[in-house]
């Protein structure tokens, strides 16, 4: 019995380290994707760059395993996190600040995935969880009441924030429903995407890359591609497999105060009551549906 607690504990300890990883890796996603926004690079651009070269970078595995990946339930899949997904996100960072997309991206995934997953992956949720879950869904409906309020046309970027959350919480409960490896979800989310985007993308060929250093482009490619795509999503695979769709979903609360720590420096974003106000709401939802339930 000790000898089985000690490989739980250990497979628990792996699970919390890759959550760590993609944590951090999500975290500058949010502020280089920002960045990428301000420097001119346009949504199809964006798009072309993190698939185009991870396309390219993994073409010989994705060739490999081209019987895994080209079935019915991995092209859904593919989809839902990488195109649907992707196109949501990049759409949003084009207008609204990176404080917003690190408040409402993985604030609002926890919500989104703990539904899904009771409704659909039969998960049950404790009253921890429930609790923190709706302190974490105040802090959203402020932050979202503010800015349909103001006068800065934030709404179109936070709706878009809104619907990839919709959109990644599908990918994340179909991911541990139908088991699929992570290595094999991600070739699958990289193939579906660029196979798919491609032809759109280049009737938009003409007005590529326009007025953005390559610099910024090498940066962009390196990250979307390597450490966001291949990186990111197999260690969030692996933490879903381990630790379940719920709980790695709390976990990703963590990331809107890493994000918004160096947003607001980084590209001179302001502080909103709202801003002040979700934030603090998600890290006490946080703390209540992933602290309070450890024994």
């Amino acid at each position: 019995m000790k000898f089985r607690s000690l490989l739980g504990h250990e497979n628990m300890m792996k699970g919390y380290f890759f959550a760590v990883i993609s944590i951090l890796i999500w975290t500058g996603f949010i502020l280089i994707s920002r960045a990428g926004a301000l420097a001119s690079l346009s949504l199809p651009d964006m798009m072309m760059v993190r698939f185009g070269t991870a396309f390219f970078v993994f073409f010989p595995f994705i060739w490999v395993q081209r019987k895994v990946i080209f079935q019915r339930k991995m092209l859904l899949l593919g989809s839902m996190g990488g195109l649907a997904y992707s196109l949501s996100v990049f759409n949003g960072f084009q207008s609204a600040p990176a404080t917003h997309a690190a408040l409402l991206l993985p604030g609002l995934m926890p919500i989104v995935i703990a539904v899904l997953a009771y409704f659909v992956a039969g998960e049950r949720h404790s009253r921890f969880s429930w609790m923190g879950i709706g302190i974490s869904s105040l802090g959203i409906l402020i932050l979202l009441f503010e800015t349909l309020l103001s006068s800065a046309s934030y709404w179109v970027g936070d709706i878009s924030f809104v619907v990839a959350c919709l959109f990644w919480g599908v990918f994340t409960v179909l991911l541990r429903r139908w088991k699929f490896p992570p290595w094999h979800a991600t070739l699958g989310v990289i193939t579906t995407t660029t196979l798919v985007f491609t032809p759109y993308y280049f009737t938009q060929l003409p007005q590529a890359f326009q007025g953005v250093p390559y610099e910024m482009i090498a940066l962009q490619a390196f990250y979307q591609a390597i450490m966001a795509i291949a990186v990111q999503f197999v260690c969030y695979g692996k933490a879903v497999h381990i630790l379940g769709a719920t709980k790695m979903g709390a976990l990703m609360a963590i990331v809107p105060l890493l994000a918004s720590m160096f947003a607001i420096p980084l590209f001179d974003e302001k502080i909103t009551a709202g801003l002040v106000i979700a934030l603090a709401c998600i890290c006490v939802g946080t703390i209540i549906g992933n602290v309070l339930p450890i024994r």
